[in-house]
């Protein structure tokens, strides 16, 4: 008997992926386990293996396409079957997902999804845009293609929004230009190019949104002298180098950083604004936002506080790679408790980094660069790392963001206390 394959759900809220690439194609023999298909969801590009063994009866869907979790993927026929896959539903009325991880007995599909994902059209997967197209009768929509109108920018007059012939001749009426621009962007301006916001880029807009909605935040800068950190890191880059990674300043500042929310607890916490509590952590997952190739990304690192300086800068480097080729495991893209984003190495020495909400707190370094400074009367130069750091006002006062952000600087400062309490 011939079974479906289900885009299963990979966890961190994902409700949808958008296909990059067949594995195998229709007629294929196929093992358990083996690659199926490349789907690039707002966290990461994943590969999604076959639950089944057997043979690629059908593929649904094509790279580009929009497939919302638990639609079919692909129907795979039993080894030595011959007949044509069977579209009835399993007896029980329950589906089987096809998770991951094994097999997962869920609700039917008509109740376990929103009516608009429920029937792919035409047996493939419609795309985002189409999904959101108005509804319109053929006469409508060739005349809309006659006065270069474009539909999925328009919401008719009729049920749920369907685009009526009578629309069309309200704006052919009052000579409104062909095509509805997008908002912001003055009709016949200039040549304009649409990208689909999909995948990080999307997810990232979302998040910062939701950050800026929910939270209170204030930023807050300073400087710190690295002079004497930068002797100390040249003295331990030979030994990294020889192991295959570079050691940079960023896992002395995330020392410096764990040192100094063990002592304002309040940086390593969230709000539950439903019970009205501030639940401090008493672990140090370190998130560290990069700019990967699609956008922003935040990797963790687990357990920060445990390891050594040197050790730090070997999952960075590894996690940094996986991110930048999108083949990093969700794992490794949630539960952070703190944020660091280095936008100096790009340039810039400050900002106002928006917080990786839940968490309540984030810190930004700037270039560090030398610069002449004033010491007991007389002016030298000195390296330099410039701070930024935002904070929700709602748990965590301007003393205490002033006095974690000193900690942190006279650790980087006095980079021999930092390697003690690290230790």
């Amino acid at each position: 008997m011939s079974k479906e394959f289900r885009f299963p759900d990979v966890g961190e809220g994902i409700t949808e992926g958008e296909l990059v690439r067949w594995m195998v194609k229709e007629g294929d023999p196929v093992a358990e386990h083996q690659a199926l298909v490349e789907i690039e969801t707002d966290k990461a590009v994943v590969v999604l293996p076959s639950p089944y063994a057997g043979r690629i009866v059908k593929l649904n869907g094509k790279p580009g396409g929009i497939i919302p979790v638990g639609a079919v993927l692909a129907v795979i026929a039993e080894p030595g079957e011959k007949s044509a896959p069977s579209s009835t539903p399993p007896a029980s009325g329950r589906r089987d997902k096809g998770s991951v991880v094994g097999r997962l007995e869920e609700a039917p599909e008509d109740q376990a999804r929103p009516m608009a994902e429920r029937k792919p059209i035409g047996g493939s997967f419609r795309s985002r845009e189409a999904a959101s197209a108005p509804v319109a009768m053929p006469a409508v929509r060739a005349r809309a293609k006659a006065l270069g109108l474009d539909l999925a920018r328009m919401k008719g007059s009729g049920a749920n929004g369907r685009v009526l012939m009578e629309d069309l001749d309200r704006i052919e009426k009052r000579g409104e230009p062909s095509g509805t621009a997008p908002a912001g962007i003055q009709p016949g301006t200039g040549p304009t190019e649409e990208v689909p916001l999909r995948g990080i880029r999307r997810a990232s807009a979302r998040h910062v949104a939701e950050s800026a909605s929910r939270v209170a935040a204030v930023s807050f800068f300073d400087d710190a002298d690295v002079t004497r950190l930068e002797a100390v890191r040249q003295k331990q880059r030979k030994v990294a180098e020889a192991k295959g990674y570079k050691l940079t300043y960023l896992p002395f500042i995330i020392k410096a950083t764990i040192a100094a929310l063990k002592e304002y607890p309040y940086l390593n916490s969230v709000l539950d604004e439903g019970r009205d509590t501030i639940l401090l952590k008493k672990y140090y997952h370190m998130g560290i936002a990069i700019d990967a190739p699609d956008g922003l990304m935040v990797y963790v690192i687990r357990d920060a506080d445990r390891k050594s300086i040197l050790e730090l800068a070997k999952q960075m480097h590894q996690l940094a790679d996986k991110a930048a080729s999108r083949k990093i495991d969700l794992s490794d893209l949630k539960g952070s408790t703190f944020t660091i984003t280095n936008y100096g190495v790009i340039g810039g020495n400050y900002g106002t980094p928006i917080i990786n909400y839940p968490e309540v707190a984030i810190m930004g370094l700037g270039k560090i660069a030398e610069r002449p400074v004033a010491r007991k009367g007389k002016v030298v130069v000195r390296r330099v790392l410039p701070l930024s750091l935002t904070f929700d006002h709602r748990v965590i006062h301007g003393a205490e963001a002033a006095r974690f952000l000193n900690g942190v600087i006279g650790r980087l400062e006095d980079p021999d206390r930092m390697l003690i309490e690290g230790k």
